[in-house]
């Protein structure tokens, strides 16, 4: 049986950070394969300093690429859309004892960057849920 007794007197807010954007890109970055969009986000992680401890990689047929990328921090997932030139980004990070809004947005940042080659996160949207 649970012993409650054990649980520390107050648990730390949990906040959740979500950007989401679709974002064009350039026929070039479309001749990407699966592991080359893998490496981009994994080194794009790393820079942020979120941290990597899982990853998938699915190649669809005739077209389109998905890789998700599962943090400490929660996960990240890009969904390549290759007869559109369009990248779907979901970008997830959550709080418990320090705030990783700014790696979340710097992020965002350095993706439209990567993605779009530009520096506008127009397109991106933000949402907190709190808990």
């Amino acid at each position: 049986m649970f012993d409650y007794r054990r649980l520390p007197l107050k648990l730390p807010m949990i906040r959740s950070h979500h950007f989401s954007a679709i974002l064009t890109t350039t026929a070039d970055l479309m001749l990407l394969t699966g592991t080359d969009w893998l490496d981009l986000l994994k080194a794009t992680v790393h820079q942020v300093g979120l941290h990597c401890v899982g990853e998938v990689l699915v190649t669809f047929n005739p077209q389109g690429i998905s890789v998700v990328l599962v943090l400490e921090e929660s996960h990240i997932a890009l969904h390549i859309w290759t007869e559109s030139q369009k990248v779907a980004v979901d970008i997830h990070v959550c709080d418990y004892y320090q705030d990783n809004r700014p790696k979340a947005e710097q992020l965002a940042d350095l993706l439209t960057v990567k993605i779009c080659g530009d520096h506008d996160r127009g397109q991106w949207n933000y949402l907190l849920a709190t808990g």
